[in-house]
Parts: structure tokens; sequence; C-alpha cells
């Protein structure tokens, strides 16, 4: 039985974040399937700290990718860049996903790439390589296979027809270090969506969406992203409802909010 790698505090929180900005990224590009590139905001206390930019191009060249940065007073002090991508072959059963993140100022950086077959993992590394820890849980052969990457667990978890919207599910996902579920439920709540940092506004459908860790994790770790909760407001836009709101706790439970600013 392997052990699974040793995870940094910071890495985690930050992948956690992007999970959830790359649900909302990946939702709009099956909705607006003209537009190339998607523009949004990630703000806490109305201050904008990072910006995000996605780009489709998967009928072209198979491959879509998505860019961070932060900006703002934030970024002045610190910076952190992240690129994460799933690229397609002839065979759309096979794609491979990689990870980048860099924060300059402390002279980290990690890649990950993991290569999937008929949902199955079937190679995985990491640079630099993650040391082995005993308290990590410990990888099982049945975490390898009925399992996605995060960013094709957006397709099954938020294409949400208008007819019957139901955003109740769960999507068992690896990211190159964990095996986690990614479960959304509906909160039967709604919200009246208005606000300067958006173009999109209405009646927006409230849901929810935890972390629930399967292996490769820490237990008890306070930097846990299953400590974490995610509400997402769907809005509706032509045959289907997509997010256009997002917002959960960071850091010292600063409250960050994501909007979506235009779309090109």
């Amino acid at each position: 039985m392997t052990k699974g790698p040793k995870s940094k505090k910071n890495f985690v929180k930050f992948l956690f974040i992007y999970l959830c900005i790359t649900f909302i990224l990946q939702l709009f590009y099956l909705n607006l399937s003209l537009a190339k590139e998607f523009k949004f905001d990630i703000r806490t206390y109305g201050f904008n700290v990072m910006d995000i930019t996605y780009n489709v191009d998967e009928k072209k060249n198979n491959n879509i990718y998505f860019n961070m940065e932060s900006v703002g007073i934030v970024g002045f002090f610190v910076k952190v860049f992240s690129k994460a991508s799933v690229e397609y072959g002839s065979n759309k059963n096979i794609w491979n996903y990689s990870y980048f993140y860099e924060k300059p100022s402390s002279k980290k950086s990690r890649t990950t790439n993991v290569k999937f077959s008929n949902q199955k993992v079937i190679e995985r590394s990491t640079t630099p390589s993650l040391t082995s820890d005993t308290r990590i849980v410990s990888y099982k052969k049945t975490d390898f296979e009925g399992v996605v990457d995060p960013v094709t667990a957006v397709k099954k978890l938020f294409y949400l027809e208008k007819q019957n919207f139901n955003c109740n599910n769960t999507i068992k996902t690896f990211d190159g270090i964990r095996f986690f579920n990614l479960v959304m439920k509906d909160d039967k709540e709604t919200l009246d969506f208005d606000t300067t940092f958006s173009k999109f506004k209405g009646k927006l459908n409230k849901c929810s969406i935890t972390y629930q860790p399967i292996s490769g994790h820490v237990p008890g770790d306070k930097d846990s992203p299953d400590r974490f909760r995610v509400e997402v407001y769907f809005g509706n836009v032509g045959d289907h409802f997509f997010p256009v709101y997002a917002t959960t706790k960071g850091k010292k439970d600063v409250r960050l909010k994501m909007y979506l600013t235009s779309i090109d």
C-alpha cells in the first residue's frame, strides 16, 4: 500500500480556491461555446485582489487553459501565478491534466501532471517531489479508478438544464496529490443579485460545494479544504443555469467573492 505525498498548507488552500474558480470558468465554456476568453475578479472588502483569464481553444487545439494572477495591493506585496490545463488527444477518453503554481517572493513553485484513460489514473508526477509522511492517508488501488481531474469534474457537476434545476451531485476527483469527492447540494435558497462588480443581474439559485477527502491528506489538518464551504449562485441564461457569483472564507476567515466581469 502506497503512502500519499506530504501536503503543503498554503498549496492546499490555494488549490481549493482554484478548484472553485475553475468550476465556474468551465461552466461558462459549456454554455457559451462561441466565446473564447472569460475574465473574472476575486474581491475582498470590495478590493480586487486577483484577476483570472480563461481561454478556450478545445475545438482547434484540443486544449483548455486557465491563468490566475494576484493584483492590487495583494499583488504588490505577494505575487502569485497559477495555470491549469486539460489537453485531449484524438481519443477523448484519454487526456492529460497539468497544474503549475508559482510564488516568486518565496521562490516556491510546483508542477503537477496526470494522465487519465477511461476515468482511470495511468500516470502521475509532481515536481518537486513530495516527501512521504506517515500521517497521510494511504492511497488504495480503487482510488485510481472511476476518477477525473478537477477541470473535467466541472462538466459533470455544473451542466444544469433550465427545465429541471438540480445541483445535487458528487464527483470523485484527483488533483495529482489527493483523491477527494466534490459534493454539491441545493440549498433551496435564492438571491436577488445586483452589483456594480458584474454585468449579470437577476434572481440566482444558491448551491453549496464541500470537499470530502479520500486519501493523500492528513486527517485533522486545520488548513485542509474539507473545512471550507463554497456558496455558488446559479443564474438562468438561455437553456441552462450556470454560476455568475461565488463566495467562500479564505485565510483568517476573510470573505472572498468572485464575479464574472466580461466575456469576449
